[in-house]
């Protein structure tokens, strides 16, 4: 069954909602409930209704599943900043845009439905607001955060700044580029000053110089990272929510799509230096899951990568509930 439900947030605000409550419930077991955020500035429904489809999933399976949008977004009242760029809105919900509102839904959620076990599920945008949102909230017990970015959104990024962390687009484009050497046309770009010179620099010091530098040892230490994302440009509230996190003992699943440039950046600065050493940890381990679905695109267009993220965040979420 689902229902139309409004709420308001404490700006005073009215926020729409969808509630999947399942038809059947065993009484026996803690009544789980999954807050299914928006994917960034996208509305509740989710490109390619992904969302839909996984709440719909998740109830037959006997869940509780809340989906709403945030001030300003869908059908909910208020609006995002006038005449901002979009790119600055997206680095703007990295830093927490709309984690008040996650708070505010969470609490009308676990009351109205009696929730007793509180998991927070997100795509991107909702990725990164699930995990901020679950640094505030003691009561989430689990996160699945799906292609989580890490590198920090802004009006300010270039083009080379989006390829240069990404190895396999850096090195399809280094290819194209090492095709047009023998078009005039490409030439005369070159000599004329219309090429994107910082992004053909970038890209051949990316195929040059192999992989970039990260941080290397037990886990990388707090001063590391800081300069990493100082240098990067990556996200320093995604560590220090996630170190809080691992400290509470909370069960992730991260999810990443194998074509999605932001895979190689999570692998690069946070998977591969972050997570080493943590592996030996049984218990840590059994906490947290890396699962990726191999050439899947950002939004997850072909039915069978849907099908791959549905059957990996439901077996995920009945392991862990």
């Amino acid at each position: 069954m689902e229902e139309t439900v409004k709420f308001e947030n404490r700006n005073g605000r009215m926020l729409f909602g969808i509630a999947h409550v399942p038809e059947v419930s065993d009484q026996k077991k803690n009544r789980v409930g999954i807050n299914l955020l928006n994917p960034g500035i996208k509305y509740r429904v989710a490109p390619n209704r992904l969302n839909v489809k996984i709440a719909r999933e998740l109830c037959n399976q006997g869940y509780y599943v809340f989906r709403f949008d945030p001030e300003g977004i869908g059908d909910s009242s208020g609006e995002l900043p006038v005449g901002a760029h979009v790119a600055d809105i997206w680095g703007r919900i990295q830093r927490g845009q709309f984690v008040c509102d996650t708070l505010d839904a969470n609490d009308y959620f676990l009351e109205r439905y009696k929730i007793e076990k509180l998991v927070l599920l997100g795509n991107c945008g909702g990725a990164i607001t699930a995990l901020l949102s679950a640094k505030e909230d003691a009561r989430v017990s689990g996160l699945c955060l799906i292609d989580i970015p890490l590198k920090l959104m802004s009006s300010r990024m270039s083009f080379a700044d989006l390829i240069a962390e990404d190895g396999k687009k850096a090195q399809w484009f280094f290819s194209e580029y090492m095709k047009r050497l023998v078009r005039p046309s490409a030439w005369y770009r070159f000599l004329t000053l219309q090429s994107n010179y910082r992004a053909l620099w970038k890209t051949v010091l990316v195929n040059f110089k192999g992989k970039t530098r990260e941080p290397r040892g037990k886990g990388a230490q707090l001063n590391q990272i800081n300069e990493m994302c100082r240098s990067k440009q990556l996200n320093p509230l995604f560590f220090r929510s996630f170190e809080l996190m691992r400290k509470r003992e909370t069960p992730i699943l991260f999810v990443l799509a194998g074509n999605d440039p932001g895979t190689e950046v999570f692998r690069a600065y946070f998977e591969r230096p972050c997570l080493t050493g943590l592996e030996k940890d049984e218990s840590w381990n059994r906490r947290i899951e890396v699962f990726e679905i191999e050439d899947a695109n950002h939004i997850y267009t072909l039915e069978h990568w849907q099908e791959s993220l549905i059957m990996k965040i439901k077996e995920w979420v009945g392991k862990h509930s």
